[in-house]
């Protein structure tokens, strides 16, 4: 548990360290810049206000807007979603015919100790632990007062619930597909009566974190951390002969297609409250003299 809790921390820090800008090389550094009002105070509405959409109170309200967003989608979709809807099943039917039955095949051939005690700790990232992080990312944002932190949070625990029981366990229960370590084959389905390994819950986990993050963080190295950490859920539960790598391709397109859908929506609405009327003020202090920062948004 000592390297899953490490790699949790490392997982959390790196969102956060994205969000301290780094000098330009060679730019200078003013000694000692003039004071401005926090961007906050300005850029969003007060936390724990009538207009803040993360307000505590407001979350119900959120998830179940959230919710019928999801649902919705389809609705609003022009011809390039669904191109990438269409090239997304394409991906996880072609998986499915070509590698399934090879890379369980090869998985089983080549099993040994260290491969095995890996892939039990890294697929822990795709249940408590990325609870965990989320759940922290949001207590984080709230006691240090940073909106940006706490939506993040509140983004990624609202994906995870949305994505597993909209998408994930309702398809787990039409499809009834049989897991590889019950030696049934790749083909074995038994809709509504069956098994449970298409899609892979672990990875839609994974992926609903690392979408949310990535989407947030707006980092390519945040990114590639995230994305490839759950690409490491994956890979493991395929290792374990939990599920096929078909079922895994299909975890981490829900787990990404609800991330980005969940963050465009709320921001969205996070955006919609900043247009509301507000005003904020603020001391300004600088050399020569002193006053007050008036700001109002509209």
């Amino acid at each position: 548990m000592s390297s899953v809790r490490l790699c949790s921390l490392l997982l959390s820090s790196s969102w956060l360290w994205a969000e301290v800008p780094i000098p330009s090389q060679g730019a200078p550094i003013p000694t000692n810049p003039a004071p401005k009002a926090p961007e906050s105070a300005m850029a969003t509405p007060a936390m724990g206000s009538s207009s803040d959409p993360d307000r505590f109170s407001n979350l119900p309200r959120l998830l179940l807007d959230d919710a019928g967003h999801v649902v919705s989608a389809p609705a609003r979709w022009d011809r390039s979603d669904w191109v990438a809807v269409g090239a997304g099943t394409a991906a996880v039917v072609g998986v499915g015919l070509l590698l399934d039955r090879s890379t369980d095949r090869f998985m089983t051939n080549h099993a040994n100790a260290s491969w095995d005690r890996a892939a039990k700790n890294v697929q822990k990232f795709g249940g408590t632990p990325s609870v965990l992080i989320a759940g922290g990312t949001y207590l984080a944002g709230v006691a240090f007062k940073d909106p940006e932190v706490r939506a993040t949070g509140i983004d990624t625990m609202v994906t995870m619930g949305l994505a597993q029981l909209l998408l994930t366990i309702p398809l787990k229960t039409v499809a009834g597909r049989s897991r590889p370590n019950e030696g049934k084959g790749t083909h074995d389905f038994h809709p509504l009566n069956g098994g449970a390994s298409f899609p892979s819950g672990h990875t839609t986990q994974a992926f609903a974190l690392a979408s949310v993050i990535s989407e947030h963080a707006d980092r390519p190295w945040v990114s590639g951390l995230s994305y490839g950490l759950a690409g490491l859920v994956g890979l493991s539960r395929v290792e374990q002969r939990q599920h096929f790598l078909s079922d895994v391709v299909a975890g981490g397109l829900i787990g990404t297609f609800v991330g980005k859908a969940v963050v465009a929506h709320n921001q969205a609405l996070r955006a919609d409250a900043r247009r509301k009327v507000s005003m904020s003020f603020s001391p300004i202090f600088q050399p020569g003299g002193y006053g007050v920062s008036v700001a109002m948004v509209f």
